[in-house]
């Protein structure tokens, strides 16, 4: 009888990235961003601005693992003002082309909106590619109080491919002139990594 056992090993780290650099194919991000902030800075009525966080994952898992992201809910000040889920308050599911906010005076759901993407080309069991990444990129999908899966691998993995060992997750917000006026605007991100076995 020969018997043997293995240690799990698993790492997740988040970085920051640099403003220049590149989302998913279609877009380049605006401004500097930290492992545990990301600053939009002062917003410009019909500019989009974005953003960046690098993920990494170290993993012997057989199965590998996954990546989720939620929000605690949408970027919201004292006032009372928020922005909203992309696309204009609709909080998409499922992912869709970038487009600006489109105001309706009196619908404060349509004065801005943010949104997310990934350049992870296998995402879900199914391992399908809903961001397009590596085809043009330029989709999103609001941040939500559910998970969105950013990340996914089926296997071990030593942290340097992209796709196996790291993804960039790009965040993107975009407001019009009837956005409110706040300068504390707010939410909170919670990645979540799970090795599967």
């Amino acid at each position: 009888t020969v018997t043997a056992s293995v240690d799990t090993q698993f790492t997740f780290t988040v970085s920051g990235v640099a403003g220049g650099a590149s989302v998913n194919t279609a877009d380049v991000t605006d401004g500097d961003t930290t492992a545990t902030e990301i600053d939009f800075g002062k917003l410009v009525a019909n500019s989009a601005t974005t953003t960046a966080q690098d993920l990494q994952v170290i993993t012997n898992a057989y199965n590998g693992f996954v990546v989720t992201v939620t929000a605690d809910g949408q970027l919201e000040s004292t006032n009372g003002a928020d922005i909203d889920g992309y696309r204009n308050g609709n909080y998409d599911t499922t992912p869709v082309a970038s487009e600006g906010a489109t105001p309706v005076l009196g619908d404060e759901d349509t004065y801005g909106h943010w949104g997310l993407t990934s350049d992870d080309p296998t995402l879900t069991s199914g391992l399908t590619n809903p961001f397009n990444a590596g085809s043009g990129g330029d989709r999103f999908v609001s941040a939500s109080t559910t998970p969105v899966e950013v990340f996914r691998h089926t296997g071990p993995t030593d942290g340097s491919l992209t796709g196996q060992g790291t993804t960039r997750v790009g965040y993107k917000v975009e407001i019009t002139s009837l956005q409110e006026a706040a300068d504390d605007y707010t939410a909170t991100l919670t990645y979540v990594a799970t090795p599967v076995f």
